[in-house]
């Protein structure tokens, strides 16, 4: 098994509650979470925007 294949090994200690992964966390796993983050984020921008636009169309 290569380094690649194996777990990411972060230089940090989790610790309950903590944002950092635990070092049994894949990169495969690590980037399934940023693209979830990304397309989240999209989401409430769309949101967010949306409600923006609704409030200034009622007002005028």
């Amino acid at each position: 098994m290569t380094e690649a294949e194996g777990s990411y090994r972060t230089p940090y200690t989790a610790y309950p509650g903590g944002s950092i992964p635990p070092a049994s966390t894949t990169p495969a796993d690590g980037r399934s979470d940023l693209w979830t983050f990304f397309w989240l984020t999209l989401a409430n921008t769309a949101i967010i925007s949306t409600a923006g636009i609704v409030a200034w169309w009622f007002v005028h």
